[in-house]
């Protein structure tokens, strides 16, 4: 989910994975928390708070490849306030986060203003498999 608050970059807030009914719960405790891990990773990038936030939100499928190529590059950074929370090492942190996209729906993306509702409801479509040669 990406969220708007202040002039900078938006920030990037993360669903847990799905469970087996294909539900997921993002709690106000780490939005929060995610937001403290954008200040601490990146001060100078980020200048608005989740109080100021713009209530207008865009929710995507999140596309794991970046975090896949520069993995390397980013067990040298260290868990954040919040991550530290979750998780024992960067490494635990890094696979569940590679872990965490099913290639197999799609979804073009929605914007919605929040809190018209605590619940969203998104409805995926199965992407189409590529032929076999």
């Amino acid at each position: 989910m990406q969220i708007t608050a202040g002039y900078k970059n938006p920030y990037g807030i993360f669903f847990p994975k799905t469970d087996s009914a294909g539900h997921t719960r993002l709690t106000a405790e780490d939005i929060n928390g995610q937001f403290t891990d954008h200040w601490e990773e990146a001060l100078m990038d980020y200048n608005g708070s989740i109080e100021d936030a713009n209530e207008l939100v865009t929710i995507r499928l999140w596309d794991p490849m970046p975090l896949r190529e520069g993995c390397d590059e980013l067990l040298a950074w260290p868990l954040f306030t919040h991550q530290r929370t979750r998780w024992q090492s960067r490494r635990d942190y890094l696979d569940y986060m590679a872990s965490c996209r099913n290639d197999g729906f799609t979804f073009d993306g929605i914007s919605v203003r929040l809190p018209e509702t605590s619940l969203l409801y998104l409805s995926l479509g199965r992407a189409v498999a590529p032929k076999a040669v």
